[in-house]
């Protein structure tokens, strides 16, 4: 190209996102009366906030001139939120048999939220939420305790969520579920559902898509967005036995249950989950993801995905429980120093989730991105010199989503090798039997610290990731389909970052 010709068609560009927010607080808290068992402890509180939002796309995308590239307007809104809450501890028994202690905590707070939308004034209020907590606190003895509690939550739509101005992108016409899904389901590659639906909408099964892209629109749900909310309800056991042959020794266990069901999750769907998700309904007749695209660019074209609609919705539930479990042990050893090990693990039970009201459940549990099980291992040395040294260990647990490409590869764990077209993916006819699953994974971190002139000066010095450990490979189901292939961000929990050194510095004055 000429120097005019890239001039014209080249150019950078920026935006310009700002928040503001002014709150203010006022509590008083205190012993209000004495009780048998203790005092009457009380906090009030009221405050206010507000917060704003100016986002602003550069001038080409402002005007929509980025070929193939996403457009938008001035994402611009303000909303202000005041509460009133109230907590009280209420010391029910004391110093009795089986009672050392037992103490009753609630908790209120009355929320509101108006929303109003700089560019036509347009608000939407969400008022009158109260949220709650009630937990007790049992302690048997002086080394044995219970505890549990249950409570409820609220998350008002965010500012982006709300006023997100208009944008344009433009997914690929291959995000297509429909595209060949004759031949697909020949090949492995289109789940017998999913042809059954295209075939419900009138589309020929040797569609071959055409076209280059779609249009989706994405925008904020000022109006129709519900607040998210929350349940959940926790119970353990804490012990701190006392060992009389190990005096300098302190040993403390705990055990808790969690169970946390969020409702109304506000989120953005995407172009292929809205897609995907219409194709793969049960009920395709009246699955609401297909009100949420028109296919027809042109007379020419009338099964070509024109229109996609992907603003911020509230989905229907999620899920979330399971068991923490910690251990901490610290001997002190006098002039050689305090040794301490502390182990934290998680079992998770159930990872669910519910898209919409008529969508089936999805269980995420002891897949790539969520696995069964996950440790955190330290070790610490400390002298009383000041001179410390740590050893941890990370561990996330191995996963599998074996079960998903059974379910929707008819029980076979392999894939042909072609693609919707019928050609070939590999360079030879054959099967393609993909590894689902990744190992227990271990990430190693050590380090040491030197305080100087009475604390007054810290030195840390280590090594993250001391074994140079890579992330598994993960590989994503998507209706039958390996979309996404590792180390992918989005899909696990892993570090990117290999073996690392670090120095921290700190000074008091």
């Amino acid at each position: 190209m000429t120097p005019e010709q890239v001039d014209f068609l080249f150019d950078w560009e920026e935006g310009k996102t700002v928040y503001t927010q002014l709150t203010g607080e006022a509590t008083v808290s205190g012993e209000l009366v004495q009780l048998p068992a203790g005092p009457l402890g009380i906090a009030l509180g009221v405050t206010a906030r507000s917060d704003k939002i100016n986002d602003t796309p550069g001038e080409i995308t402002l005007a929509g001139n980025a070929w193939g590239s996403s457009s938008g307007g001035i994402t611009a809104g303000k909303s202000v939120t005041t509460e009133a809450f109230g907590e009280l501890s209420v010391p029910l028994l004391a110093d009795r048999p089986f009672f050392q202690d037992l103490t009753l905590s609630l908790a209120g707070r009355l929320t509101n939220v108006k929303a109003t939308r700089a560019s036509d004034g347009v608000n939407d209020s969400d008022n009158g939420n109260f949220t709650y907590k009630v937990g007790l606190n049992w302690a048997m003895t002086d080394w044995l305790r219970f505890r549990g509690s249950y409570g409820t939550s609220f998350r008002a739509p965010a500012l982006f969520e709300q006023f997100l101005a208009n944008e344009t992108s433009f997914p690929s016409q291959r995000i297509d579920p429909c595209i060949n899904y004759t031949g697909g389901v020949t090949a492995g590659a289109t789940s017998q559902r999913v042809a059954d639906n295209c075939a419900a909408d009138g589309i020929p099964g040797d569609y071959s898509g055409g076209g280059v892209s779609a249009t989706a629109f994405s925008q904020g749900g000022l109006g129709n967005l519900k607040a998210e909310t929350s349940k959940a309800k926790t119970f353990g056991v804490v012990l701190t036995p006392k060992l009389g042959f190990l005096s300098n020794t302190n040993i403390s266990l705990a055990v808790d249950y969690f169970d946390i069901r969020v409702n109304g999750e506000i989120s953005r769907l995407g172009s292929s989950t809205i897609l995907s998700g219409c194709y793969n309904s049960l009920d395709f007749a009246s699955e609401p993801l297909c009100d949420l695209f028109t296919r027809g660019q042109n007379a020419t074209a009338i099964y070509q995905i024109n229109e996609i609609f992907d603003q911020f919705v509230n989905i229907a539930s999620q899920r979330n429980e399971g068991i923490d479990a910690s251990a901490i042990i610290s001997h002190d050893a006098g002039k050689l120093g305090r040794f301490s090990l502390r182990a934290e693990m998680t079992w998770q039970l159930t990872d669910d989730f519910q898209l919409l009201p008529t969508s089936g459940l999805t269980s995420d549990n002891g897949e790539a991105g969520s696995p069964k099980w996950v440790g955190d291992f330290r070790a610490t040395w400390a002298h009383p010199s000041g001179f410390s040294l740590f050893y941890g260990i990370n561990v996330i647990g191995g996963t599998s989503n074996l079960q998903d490409l059974l379910n929707n590869n008819g029980g076979d764990p392999c894939l042909n090798s072609f693609n919707r077209d019928n050609n070939p993916v590999l360079p030879i006819y054959g099967r393609y039997c993909p590894d689902v699953t990744t190992p227990t994974t271990f990430y190693h971190n050590i380090s040491t610290t030197q305080e100087i002139a009475d604390g007054r000066f810290i030195i840390t010095a280590g090594v993250s990731n001391l074994f140079n450990t890579r992330p598994p490979r993960v590989s994503v189901l998507n209706g039958g389909e390996i979309d996404l292939l590792g180390p992918v961000v989005a899909a696990s929990q892993y570090p990117f970052v290999g073996r690392r050194a670090f120095i921290n510095v700190t000074a008091k004055f």
